[in-house]
This record gives C-alpha cells, structure tokens and sequence, in this order.
C-alpha cells in the first residue's frame, strides 16, 4: 500500500514544474509584457503564493487549502488533477487523502481503510464494490515527488523513499513530478460539521470543508503488483502514470468524456507496475504524522546531518604546527601495550598496598602500643644489621636424635591446637643456637 508521499514543492514551483513536465495539460495565458513564451511561468508583482493559479490561466479551486509537505499523511490535503467538466481540460483541486463516497451521512470516527484502493476490483466486472461507480467519470491523478514505503526486516521496519531516476543534473532535494492514478468523491454530511479552522483578520482563506456545510472532496490512490526491481520494498505499488499521453487518458480530457472503456486497448491498461523506481533508505522520522522536512526524501548517506558527518564532527582530525611533521599514527599494537602496561601498573600497585597493610597489622597485633617506642628502636637497628652483607653461614650440622615438641624446648613456643581438638606431636631437628634469629623471636616483644 502507499501510505505517504511526497509534495514538497511550493504553490508556484509545483505549478512550474507541471507546465515544464507536460506542458500540453495547461494551455496557461501569458502575461503582458511577459517576453518569454516557451519558459515556465512567472508571476508580476506580488501576488500571494497561494493565489497564483489564477494568474497562470489555470484553474485551481480551494489553492489556500494546500500547505506543501514532505510527509504527507491519510486526512490531509493535497492538490489534485481531475477533468474540468465546463471546458473538458485538466484542472487542479485540493482535496483531502482518503476517500468518502458521496452515500455517507455521518463522519467516520475510525480510522480510513479508502486511502488505497486495489486496481485489480476496477478491473474485473464481476467484483462489484462502491470502486466501479466511481471509475467511469470521477478518475484523478495525484502528483507527487514520490511515495514511502516501509520494508520488513525481521521485527522491525526500515522506511524507504521511491521515486523517479533524477534527470542529468537533477537535484536529490527536487525530483520530477510523477502521478498517481486515482479516485474521487465529493460528500454532504447529513447534520452540519463545524469547521475547526478559523482565518484570521488578515487571512483570506476560507474555512475547510467538513462535509456540511461546506462539500468535502476526497481521493484514494490505485494500487498493483510490484514491478521486478522493485519488488523487494513491497509486495504493492502505486499505479504510476508518468507519459503525458496516459495522464490526459487517465483524466478522460477532451470535449466529450469517454468514461471507461473494457476490453483490450481499454483503461484498465493504464493500471500496471512501472518499471524503473529508484528506492533507498530514509530517516525514521518520516515516521510521525505531522513532520516534514526535505531531508525526508534525501538517502541517509547523503544528508548533513547524516552518519558520516556525525562521526566526522565527534572525531576532529588535528592539524600540527607549521614547520612540523604531522604526529606520527598511534598502532594498535602500541595502544594495547600502554593500555596493557598501565592496567599491570595499577595491579601491582594494589598487591604491594596489600601487602603492606597485612605486615602493618602483624605488626600492631604482635607489638603493644605501650612499648611501641621501646621496640622501634631495636627494630631499626636489627633491620639495618640484617642490610650488611653477612659472611657465608658455616654448614649446620642436625643431631640424629629427636626430641618432643611437648618437652621445654630452649625457645619456648606455642603449640596450635588442630581442628580436630587433639594435640600433634610433631618431630623436627634441634636448632641451631648460633644461626640467625627467627622471625618469631624479631617480632617478640621486649621485656621490660
């Protein structure tokens, strides 16, 4: 389905535009002292934008009504092509997306299911449905720069812009003009709809129509099966008109209306996939209903604010003073290596802390506080003893005999109970009285 296209341009760009694509719709009169007659159309003096129509020799009912968008969504309003019924050539009307056939009396509350409509039911006879009254002599055609399209990926959606190839020299921001085959309707509601627009003291306009008082005119969009290159956006597509020949067949112009014609060679020939659409990926802000913004239309890679300027602006290439190479490139290698470096850093500072801080509490759970400044002292003299080089220790030579712990050894010591609760005799060889002192013994503390 279409479900949001595209009309982006201003009143007067949108009717130049139109005459430069397919001049042979409008046979517009030019103004006096107007030199250019094969250019597009000019306005002298300033007329407001959104009466220019008249101006230009074509004819354009409710102009002020149409409010260009990027982003146009079902209930709002856009200009449409449709036969002028007092002259038999094409004319322009703003008209709200969504059709309500003219046999409704009341407003739909819900949401509006006639903003597409299948082109296969206008097709087959047989099908009925309230499409075949409307497509004998109310057939239009929607302008626009082209249409969004939301593809599938996995659980989420990814929102597409398809358009017209652009033309040598041809802008993103502009592209042509295509149209959209489509129906209308006008409908009078039963009991009168207040308008909600108000025009100001200044404001020429006119209240919108809301179906009672004012006619509410309304359109819905044909829809096919995909063409092959396009096939993988969505498995429907616009019905796209974009051959002057097949606009003015489509819109039944002339003296007499033809209505339409069954059969081979008939109207339903206009009504197949275009091949030729050029499709890209947009921002997701299309998204919301009420935001328009010509970055819509423009491929992600190539908006100002898109993702190559974004990493751009966070990461600023540095420039070296004059006279001075530029700074050599940092490697990765060189990266994990400092990296790596300062993280052992900070390890073994926090091992050496550690370590620190248990001595500290050996020592003030083995040292009193009353004789701490007794004990330093000696202390500091048995560690400067120990940093002198000591000769090489003499062989120390083990008794063969084996004594008992639990005896009264020469250095009186504390037996640990097990976990058991029982004590263990443990054998170990008499030490030597005249080698060096034991840690034990350094960290006793001095009898007063």
């Amino acid at each position: 389905m279409c479900g949001r296209y595209a009309m982006g341009a201003a009143h007067l760009a949108f009717l130049n535009d139109l005459q430069g694509q397919y001049a042979g719709l409008f046979r517009a009169r030019r103004f006096e002292n107007d030199e250019s007659q094969d250019g597009p159309m000019r306005l002298r003096g300033g007329a407001p934008e959104h009466h220019v129509a008249c101006q230009c020799g074509i004819k354009w009912e409710r102009e002020g009504d149409f409010w260009p968008s990027y982003n146009i969504a079902p209930r709002q309003r856009a200009p449409i092509l449709r036969r002028d019924a007092s002259t038999g050539g094409a004319m322009i009307e703003t008209m709200q997306w969504g059709l309500v056939p003219h046999w409704t009396k009341h407003p739909p509350s819900g949401p509006l299911n006639t903003i597409n409509a299948r082109s296969e039911a206008l097709i087959d006879p047989s099908s009925g449905g309230m499409w075949h009254a409307l497509k004998g002599y109310k057939r239009c055609v929607v302008p626009a720069q082209g249409y969004f399209e939301w593809q599938k990926k996995g659980s989420s959606k990814v929102a597409n812009f398809a358009r017209l190839p652009l033309p040598e020299g041809g802008e993103a921001c502009d592209p042509p003009i295509l149209f959209f085959a489509g129906l209308w309707d006008t409908v009078t509601y039963v009991d009168p709809v207040p308008s909600k627009f108000v025009p100001g003291p200044d404001d020429d306009r006119e209240p919108y129509p809301t179906g009672n008082p004012i006619p509410l005119t309304t359109f819905t969009i044909l829809t096919t099966v995909p063409a092959a290159d396009i096939a993988w956006l969505h498995d429907r597509m616009p019905c796209i008109l974009t051959s002057e020949e097949d606009v003015a067949r489509w819109l039944d112009l002339g003296v007499e209306p033809q209505g339409w014609k069954e059969g081979k060679g008939g109207t339903a020939d206009l009504l197949v996939s275009y091949p030729g659409i050029t499709a890209f990926p947009v921002v997701p802000e299309v998204g919301k209903i009420g935001k328009s913004d010509v970055s819509y239309i423009l491929p992600v890679a190539e908006r100002k604010d898109g993702i190559k300027s974004f990493f751009a602006k966070q990461s600023p290439k540095k420039v070296a003073p004059a006279g001075q190479p530029p700074p050599k490139p940092i490697s990765k290698a060189e990266l994990m290596g400092d990296v790596k470096g300062e993280v052992k850093g900070e390890v073994k500072a926090e091992l050496v802390g550690d370590v620190k801080a248990e001595v500290k509490d050996e020592d003030d759970r083995d040292i009193k506080p009353k004789a701490e400044d007794e004990a330093m002292p000696q202390v500091k003299e048995e560690l400067h003893d120990q940093a002198k080089p000591e000769p090489e220790p003499e062989p120390i030579s083990i008794p063969s005999e084996i004594i008992d712990v639990d005896a009264e050894p020469p250095q009186k010591r504390k037996r640990q109970p097990d976990r058991r609760g029982r004590q263990t005799k443990v054998m170990r060889p008499t030490p030597d009285k005249s080698g060096q002192k034991s840690i034990t013994s350094f960290f006793k503390s001095p009898k007063k």
